[in-house]
């Protein structure tokens, strides 16, 4: 069975004349594409992940429920330690547990990325998610891995002002990010934004700003999965009229659609890639989905011809995922489900494909050269 899209790798048609520069854009600078490595795109080193406020509205602004109860509480506010993974794991919320802030940790774990042979990490952290551009640059340069920061609004219940119904000023923000940077360090990717409403003002705007910003720069920018899939073509829709490329956006959190590979079809004909981000994560009774799923569909879909669509990450948001405290770390991807990858019959081009080729594609960027 074949399982590699013979044109997933062909970035340029034959013969064609590169008029322009390509180039991806990390944290301690811009590299040549074919520097990346495998590229994992779709991680989180640090950030505050928990409603802003812990107050019942930011919650709901956030589409997340607070805890209830004295016992819950209590373990929302307790700090993460092992006897609590049990129940964090079954899906009970823990302040501390979606806190990454301890960069020496974040280092540790990049480090074990770089030996498990990873070249490339997405922190996909907006600003009002705590986002630490001199740290992610910190981590960078001890660690030796790659690291492309995210830039934009996540959702506007983060964002802690109106402001964000505001797509100007936030376009200008986002294209600051990815030509100045903060404090010298840029962004190189849009994102990662959550599921958005386009028919809700503030949740509009932020789409809208993100798409701008994308057509005036040329940054990918990647997006979660709408529930529902008309909103997600609305959502489509929207980055497109805004001049966009959708073939420089990347939908996340798709794996719960793997057990449905025709469920990801209208997403693919849009041009999109759509990204499996939730790998490693132990399965249990909540579980609509587990790893295996994810790479019969990454077959089904290359035996379709569909594998240059194809992104492999695994989401990693909170300290339960990390090494440090019995999760499966940046690595899991590259040490344990491209193994079962290949187990199941996927070639080694098919796996280049997916793990470098694709994510290669989506972080670089094409700029005039100035030296010809």
């Amino acid at each position: 069975m074949p399982t590699t899209d013979p044109t997933a790798a062909a970035v340029h048609p034959p013969g064609a004349a590169r008029a322009a520069r390509e180039t991806v854009v990390t944290v301690t600078g811009e590299i040549a594409p074919d520097a990346l490595g495998p590229v994992l795109p779709r991680e989180h080193l640090l950030g505050d992940f928990a409603p802003p406020h812990d107050t019942p509205a930011s919650w709901a602004a956030t589409g997340r429920e607070r805890p209830t109860g004295a016992g819950r509480l209590a373990l929302y506010r307790a700090p993460l330690t092992m006897d609590l993974l049990g129940e964090v794991g079954m899906g009970a919320p823990n302040r501390d547990d979606w806190l990454l802030d301890d960069e020496a940790l974040a280092t540790a774990e990049a480090t074990a990325l770089r030996r498990a042979g990873g070249g490339t990490l997405v922190d996909a952290t907006t600003d009002p998610l705590a986002r630490r551009p001199a740290g992610l640059r910190r981590i960078a340069e001890a660690s030796g891995l790659h690291v492309v920061m995210g830039s934009g609004c996540h959702h506007p219940g983060w964002s802690g002002e109106p402001a964000g119904s505001d797509p100007g000023r936030l376009t200008e923000e986002i294209v600051r990010d990815l030509t100045e940077g903060v404090d010298g360090v840029r962004a190189g990717i849009i994102g990662a934004l959550a599921a958005l409403d386009p028919r809700e003002g503030a949740e509009r705007a932020v789409l809208v700003a993100a798409a701008r910003a994308s057509a005036a720069t040329g940054a990918a920018l990647t997006i979660d999965r709408s529930a529902d899939p008309a909103d997600q073509q609305r959502v489509l829709d929207l980055i497109a009229e805004q001049g966009a490329d959708l073939a420089r956006v990347a939908v996340g959190h798709c794996d719960p659609l793997a057990p449905r590979p025709d469920d990801l079809e209208p997403l693919l004909e849009r041009g999109v890639f759509v990204q499996f981000d939730r790998l490693g994560r132990l399965p249990s009774v909540r579980s609509v989905c587990d790893d295996q799923d994810v790479a019969a569909a990454v077959l089904e879909l290359a035996r379709r011809g569909r594998a240059g669509q194809i992104l492999l990450s695994q989401g990693v948001r909170a300290k339960s995922q990390l090494l440090a405290y019995g999760g499966g770390g940046y690595g899991f991807v590259l040490e344990q489900f491209v193994p079962c990858l290949r187990m199941l019959g996927a070639d080694e081009a098919l796996v280049e494909t997916v793990t470098v080729t694709n994510p290669r594609r989506l972080l670089t960027l094409t700029t005039p050269r100035t030296d010809q």
